[in-house]
């Protein structure tokens, strides 16, 4: 009886370390759903510039964005994010009717319709990650095909999931003249299709070295090449500390420009940065981050841009664990933008400070005053009041 009960015993460990191993062993594919979702309201006195910027007031839906990513085997990842954008206008729709010809013998004409206009589904991030050296490896080298953010400005590649300051640029309801606005229409951020290597080396647990090089169609977001050329980027960041992080960037964008009438489908304007952080967004305590940009415009004349940006904010969280409210979060904002360094009256600067109000980690609220002031005489501002209302999941 007693060898039977020790019989069984064994069977039943045997068999709760094979279950317990099969739990563990990782299977192929693995798909992780995640998203975000933010309500923004602005209200400014932006009525000098109402052609430009549109109504003082508005209420729409920033971002609804769905994100799968996962591993297809060990060394081979995949990322997927489509973006349901709001803020479209009437004005941007056209219905454009066309009819054919009567049919032979009579009959009547076919009517067709086609509506264009900006649409509100967008394909954001969307690109397959090949890594050639083992998980363990103190050194990674990686290889992505696909859509991504060029690497070019810390402010643009942070991530917009919890962005203390809400928007990167001016936003909706402000003139489209701060910083990341400039370098965006410049074609040296966003996003575009092409294909990047990364390497990537720890200096211990929490420390690490990057560096990355990139050649994209230059067209911007779900694109194709139009002159068979290329766009070159290049980024690297060092973590000097577990709290500070420090990086440069270089951008050549390609396009084609008009000039004397004239096609130039060798153009080609060139940008570098050079940035640094402290912490991260959302953590316990200070976050900031500061950076410089300089470079040519995507006109014929190459005019010199330049963009100065620094963000602040300092996350306090509630000891309360019965408090609705998670942690208050202080945040302001300085951008410092000049389209063309060789004028003197055509600057732009955007101040932003405000207070995030966190339900938990994954849900807030944002309430900010911004001011847009201008460097040519006589130009009038603007102020008004921004905020945004956010869940990740």
């Amino acid at each position: 009886m007693r060898a039977l009960s020790r019989g069984i015993v064994s069977v039943t460990l045997l068999s709760g370390i094979l279950a317990g191993g099969g739990v563990a062993q990782t299977t192929y594919p693995n798909i992780k759903v995640t998203g975000r979702l933010q309500e923004q309201f602005y209200y400014f006195d932006n009525q000098a510039y109402a052609a430009q910027v549109g109504p003082q007031s508005n209420v729409f839906t920033r971002r609804a964005r769905i994100e799968a990513r996962g591993n297809i085997s060990e060394n081979v990842s995949i990322y997927i994010q489509p973006s349901f954008e709001g803020g479209r206008s009437l004005s941007s729709v056209t219905t454009t009717c066309t009819s054919t010809e009567v049919p032979v013998g009579g009959g009547t004409p076919t009517i067709t319709c086609r509506t264009t206009g900006r649409s509100g589904l967008r394909l954001r991030d969307a690109y397959i990650d090949v890594r050639f050296s083992k998980e363990a490896s103190k050194s990674g080298l990686y290889l992505r095909a696909g859509q991504e953010k060029r690497p070019y400005s810390r402010y643009e590649l942070t991530s917009s999931t919890n962005l203390p300051s809400i928007e990167r640029g001016a936003g909706q309801g402000l003139l489209a003249r701060a910083s990341n606005d400039l370098f965006g229409s410049a074609g040296f951020l966003s996003h575009d299709v092409g294909a990047s290597v990364r390497l990537e080396h720890k200096l211990d647990e929490l420390r690490l070295i990057t560096v990355k090089l990139g050649a994209y169609n230059g067209q911007g977001e779900s694109l194709n090449d139009v002159n068979d050329k290329k766009s070159f980027g290049a980024r690297a960041t060092a973590a000097v500390t577990q709290k500070i992080d420090v990086g440069g960037s270089w951008f050549a964008h390609d396009g084609i420009v008009t000039a004397d009438g004239v096609p130039d489908s060798s153009f080609t304007n060139h940008a570098w940065g050079v940035d640094a952080q402290y912490g991260k967004t959302g953590d316990e305590g200070l976050f900031a981050l500061v950076e410089y940009l300089q470079g040519k415009d995507a006109s014929p004349a190459k005019l010199q841009i330049r963009g100065i940006q620094g963000l602040a904010a300092y996350n306090v969280r509630m000891t309360s664990p019965t408090s609705w409210l998670y942690a208050v979060e202080p945040f302001a904002r300085v951008d410092l933008a000049d389209p063309d360094t060789d004028a003197d009256d055509n600057g732009a600067t955007t101040l932003t400070a405000g207070l995030g109000l966190y339900m938990s980690s994954r849900a807030w609220l944002r309430i900010a005053y911004e001011r847009q002031s201008f460097q040519a005489e006589g130009a009038a501002s603007v102020s008004g009041v921004r905020s945004m209302l956010a869940v990740s999941f």
